[in-house]
């Protein structure tokens, strides 16, 4: 779900789970998607913190 709702951030590894693309801090143009895939995803697997 959360590669659905945030493609330039989430992605997924050759077994099929979830993996972050971006190293360090999400450009501010991208925090919208990414906060709207933590909270649409089922597993509660993404948190963001400040």
């Amino acid at each position: 779900m959360c590669a659905i709702a945030a493609p330039e951030v989430f992605g997924s590894d050759e077994m099929g789970n979830a993996i972050v693309l971006i190293d360090g801090d999400i450009p501010a143009e991208l925090q919208a998607k990414t906060r709207r895939a933590e909270s649409n995803c089922p597993e509660r697997a993404i948190v963001i913190t400040d």
